[in-house]
């Protein structure tokens, strides 16, 4: 494959059907914002169909859309440049005093965006299917299990109904055991890995509620859910998982779990006092 896939892509052009040449105008016109796109949004900006954007990007001898933002980040990245470059402000010069205070501003920024984009509707939503659900799985893939864990974590200590399964075999078997009486809280930045999509069929084939946290409405998985929470920055390519993205997703977590206990507060302090009691016999 060429160095830069710009280059290849006009190279290609005339080879192009009418449909990927669409995709084509768009990417040479629209390079920054490709790079933060979700290939269902992709679809809508372009008017082609998902798949086709698959074929365009398997034309281009690329494994899929991911791949295909990972070249096209590559190639904006200017002479002499490397692709740390890419994760933020931080400078070579820096001290540590002056990391620690862009972490901070970056992280309050990320909080603020994460408050305007979620939606009170959705959150009144989502709790309404927490609160009715006779179980609650707390799922996730890859770092974004990290903040399932963290949320099975904090919910487990208001009500026993909440649970979380790190091993993916074993997600797959709870899935296919749920009830219409159950729910699923899965997170999930993009909506469009293979993960995902498999738990969110399993789900609706069960007819369980599927709540999903991501940053596209339009992804795939959305199609699936029941409500979809947004949140998390504008990654680029090669962040793979920032810790902006978790951060946003914890503060989900958060307004969640204190809109679930704000409806029983009662029932919630029961569940606390019993776990509080029972932790302190750990302690030295």
């Amino acid at each position: 494959m060429e160095k830069n896939i710009l280059a290849l892509m006009l190279r290609k052009y005339d080879s192009f059907t009418r449909s990927e040449r669409k995709i084509a105008d768009y990417v040479l016109e629209h390079q920054q914002e490709t790079q933060c796109i979700s290939i269902t949004d992709l679809s809508g900006e372009c008017g082609v169909a998902v798949s086709t954007i698959s074929l365009f990007c398997r034309k281009l001898k690329l494994a899929g859309f991911n791949d295909f933002k990972l070249e096209l980040a590559r190639a904006a990245l200017p002479d002499g440049a490397n692709v740390s470059q890419l994760a933020g402000e931080i400078l070579p010069e820096d001290s540590a005093g002056m990391v620690m205070g862009k972490v901070l501003r970056a992280i309050q920024d990320e909080l603020g965006n994460a408050y305007h984009m979620l939606s009170d509707a959705a959150v009144t939503r989502a709790v309404d299917l927490l609160q009715r659900a006779g179980q609650v799985l707390c799922l996730g893939q890859g770092n974004h299990a990290v903040v399932a864990l963290a949320a099975w974590a904090q919910f487990a200590a208001a009500s026993a109904k909440f649970k979380t399964i790190q091993d993916s075999h074993m997600q797959t078997v709870a899935l296919s055991t749920l009830n219409r009486e159950d729910a699923v809280l899965y997170f999930s930045y993009s909506g469009a890995t293979h993960e995902v999509l498999e738990a969110a069929e399993l789900i609706r084939t069960r007819g369980a509620k599927l709540i999903l946290v991501t940053r596209y409405l339009n992804s795939p998985a959305s199609a699936y859910a029941d409500t979809v929470l947004l949140c998390g920055p504008n990654e680029q390519p090669f962040q793979f998982g920032s810790s902006a993205a978790l951060v946003a997703q914890l503060y989900v977590v958060e307004v969640l779990l204190s809109e679930f206990i704000r409806r029983d507060p009662e029932a919630a302090e029961r569940n606390r006092q019993s776990v509080g009691k029972a932790l302190t016999q750990k302690c030295v």
